[in-house]
């Protein structure tokens, strides 16, 4: 309840109420004071009261996504996530006062959105490192991360697609797009994000040491990889048509232009990053050691190195049978 005292002729108002710092104002009016009291206990009792705009999470969102994101790497998938999180109604909460049942209600409301166990760890993700931020460099002392009490959708096991020589040669044909058979075939034989291989240059490309140079990595850390005969072959023929960069096209068009490839060639289940865990599978299958693959395929981690590799069965079979 507000409570109401006369100061130097003027109506103090305090409000104090739970899950809230105290509140108070100084009006010339008690007629004036009640009507503000009443609006923001009116708004106390929806959730929707921010006594500080600037510690409205929708404020510090905005915050995070202009000071914290251009230093991350491929970041524009956040920033559509971002302004996702600034229409929901935990937005318009104090970042002070949100607490684990909050960050549930949004978790779960992703879940009837459809979206995936994966992507709706990606949306508590940026929330739990917003709440880091805030606490150790924007000034929120004592402020804890209630993203760390809640549970997090269970991811699924990791699809075991694999496309077969048959699937290449028909997505291939199925294409429309000139450098798509070509990036297919650079992805496979690589193992290359499909932003690493749009962003090749020409002064990447060693010919003689029959090396990629892959710079500006997911993981900040240049990293060396083999040239097969096929990949040599592309990368020499595009050296030709280009100056600079080597695949003048766009990650965004690449995996749109796949999809569309994979749908008139009827195989289902397929994105451009499965090539990914194709050429981490074959590579396996050649009899690379998990530390050689990983040199190549950039990954830090042998468990999620794990998550790519879907070996076949038939080669186990060859290997105790030899």
């Amino acid at each position: 309840m507000a409570s109401f005292r006369k100061r130097n002729n003027k109506w103090q108002v305090r409000i104090q109420r739970q899950d809230y710092p105290p509140i108070a104002k100084s009006f010339i009016e008690l007629k004036t004071a009640k009507q503000w009291a009443s609006k923001v206990e009116r708004e106390m009792d929806k959730g929707i009261f921010v006594p500080n705009r600037s510690e409205q999470l929708g404020k510090c969102l905005i915050r995070y996504q202009q000071e914290i994101l251009p230093t991350k790497k491929n970041f524009q998938p956040d920033w559509y996530r971002i302004n996702r999180l600034c229409q929901h109604p935990i937005a318009n909460k104090n970042i002070k006062v949100i607490r684990s049942h909050d960050v549930a209600n949004l978790r779960d409301d992703l879940i009837k959105d459809n979206k995936s166990a994966n992507t709706i760890r990606l949306y508590l993700a940026i929330l739990s490192h917003l709440f880091t931020i805030a606490r150790t460099e924007w000034g929120f002392d004592n402020l804890n991360n209630p993203v760390l009490k809640i549970r997090r959708p269970r991811l699924p096991q990791s699809r075991d697609t694999r496309l077969s020589d048959d699937d290449i040669h028909r997505i291939c044909q199925h294409s429309q797009s000139r450098l798509l058979p070509l990036l297919i075939h650079m992805a496979l034989d690589t193992a290359m994000r499909v932003s690493e291989i749009v962003n090749l240059r020409i002064t990447d490309c060693d010919f003689k040491k029959r090396m990629i140079i892959v710079r500006n990595t997911k993981n900040y850390h240049d990293r060396y990889i083999p040239m097969t005969k096929k990949v040599a072959k592309i990368l020499k023929l595009q050296t030709h048509l280009q100056k600079d960069k080597l695949f003048i096209i766009t990650s965004h068009a690449v995996s749109v232009a796949f999809y569309r490839a994979c749908k008139r060639a009827g195989i289902p289940n397929a994105s451009f990053h499965t090539l990914r865990h194709e050429a981490v599978s074959r590579l396996f299958e050649k009899g690379l050691n998990p530390m050689e693959v990983a040199t190549i395929s950039g990954h830090q981690s042998l468990q999620v190195l794990k998550r790519y590799n879907h070996y076949q069965f038939k080669y186990l079979k060859q290997l105790f049978a030899n």
